[in-house]
């Protein structure tokens, strides 16, 4: 049964009085309610390939007459829908079967309604809900939600893997290869974490001002009870549907948005002040302005990406943040300066993943995964890493991170590199961490954190922290 806050509400999706009608918007002018209209909108471009956060930006970015409360009615709906995508999509298609009608034979637009309706009715919608919802949908099909809401359909049909899959809403591909390193107890407890509802969490700017004191003024000036994240001691877990972007603290920063597991990876580099640091895959930077922190604005600090774009963001963060040693620079690692070689005491190669172990941020990445893309992945990670050694000076430190779950982008990459690779050896993460935090956290060289297994606890990510020789 899902989780009561997840359950829809009967008087958000329900349809406003009114003849009914059988075509969706922007093909006819559907009218089934603001709130139902924008999520059917949303899940439309997701179908297509959009990203979800980016299709709700957009669909928000329209919607002016949405107030708060009904945006988060949206997203709350949208997310809980993808986070079963395979659950639904299997259901409806074998209830068609069932009542033998191909669901290749029902316009798009139509079936997109359909499946909302099937996750509705997977959460604990009735007959009734479900017309109040969408009639026109609801008999479009005659007898198709009977099958459904009749709980007779029976299994998901496949081996083992797949049918766990399916019931779980993982990539298949995923779930055969935690099912091989890890058993079935640990695979449903990361499909378990993945289908929570990730932390809001904080790291505290430590340039600017401690947790303690950051913990503090949340509580005076926003009347927010910060909780210390578990493991990083810069963490804060926020209350969930906080808003923190507007505070004057923030824009004044004071602290960044950071996952805790992302904390723990700027933190395993050991990097401090004078050091010379790259950050080889910077992105929008969460990671660089968490080293920049622990630099004390003194020493090197380059970061690099393909990507301007998200340069453009990391530049905008790093004069917010107050780092005055920030480099950054558009490159490729893979075609990286040779002037670069051998000249950084740390680099840190957050690498390009599948982002599986983002799930409960990103469900939408389960509709656009493939056994092909991890192949291509890995090939890539690979020559990464090879890049990035080059950079470092003898008795460099190199971080490989991904946020993923996937074995073969973690302990695959970077064992089959040290099976081949003179020029690097495993460097215990107590040297960075410290002993007691590498204990608490199982750590060796390498470790997985998260996802969870609590609410409060981080994304699923790798990292393994390597020496040159």
């Amino acid at each position: 049964m899902a989780k009561k806050e997840e359950l829809f509400s009967r008087s958000m999706l329900a349809r406003p009085e009114g003849p009914e009608d059988a075509h969706p918007q922007g093909q006819g002018g559907r009218r089934l309610g603001r709130i139902h209209d924008r999520i059917l909108d949303v899940l439309a471009q997701v179908e297509a390939g959009v990203p979800a956060d980016k299709a709700l930006r957009t669909v928000f970015n329209k919607a002016r007459d949405l107030g708060s409360k009904e945006r988060h009615q949206v997203s709350d709906t949208v997310y809980g829908y993808l986070r079963r995508y395979r659950r639904v999509d299997d259901t409806l298609t074998r209830a068609m079967k069932a009542v033998r009608r191909p669901l290749d034979t029902i316009d798009p637009p139509v079936v997109t309604r359909l499946k909302l309706l099937t996750y509705l009715a997977l959460i604990g919608a009735n007959d009734a809900d479900l017309k109040a919802t969408d009639a026109y949908a609801l008999k479009r099909v005659p007898g198709l939600f009977d099958k459904i809401l009749s709980g007779k359909l029976g299994p998901p049909k496949g081996d083992t893997a797949e049918v766990m899959a399916i019931e779980l809403s993982l990539p298949t591909f995923l779930v055969r290869r935690l099912l091989a390193a890890h058993g079935s107890e640990r695979t449903q407890a990361i499909a378990q974490a993945l289908e929570g509802r990730a932390p809001l969490t904080l790291r505290a700017n430590r340039l600017l001002i401690t947790r303690d004191e950051l913990q503090a003024r949340l509580q005076t000036e926003l009347n927010l009870d910060a909780r210390p994240t578990p493991w990083s001691p810069d963490g804060l877990i926020l209350p969930p549907g906080a808003q923190i972007r507007e505070w004057r603290g923030f824009e004044d920063g004071l602290c960044e948005l950071q996952d805790e597991g992302s904390q723990l990876i700027a933190l395993a580099t050991g990097a401090r002040p004078g050091l010379a640091v790259l950050d080889a895959c910077a992105g929008a930077g969460g990671k660089t302005l968490g080293i920049a922190a622990m630099m004390g604005r003194k020493g090197r600090l380059l970061a690099i990406d393909p990507d301007e774009k998200k340069l453009d963001e990391l530049k905008k963060r790093l004069r917010r943040a107050d780092v005055p040693n920030g480099e950054v620079k558009a490159s490729d690692l893979e075609h990286l300066d040779p002037e670069l070689h051998g000249r950084f005491d740390v680099v840190l190669l957050d690498a390009p993943c599948t982002g599986l172990g983002t799930l409960r941020r990103n469900p939408d990445l389960v509709l656009r995964s493939s056994e092909e893309a991890l192949v291509e992945s890995v090939a890539r990670q690979r020559r990464l890493l090879v890049s990035a050694i080059l950079t470092l000076k003898p008795g460099g430190r190199l971080v490989y991170a991904t946020c993923s779950v996937v074995p073969d982008e973690n302990e695959g990459v970077i064992h089959n590199l040290l099976a081949n690779d003179e020029r690097v050896r495993p460097l215990s993460l107590a040297t960075t961490w410290g002993p007691e935090l590498a204990q608490r956290l199982k750590a060796s060289y390498e470790v997985n954190l998260g996802p969870g297994p609590t609410e409060d606890g981080p994304d699923g990510f790798y990292l393994a922290l390597l020496e040159r020789v």
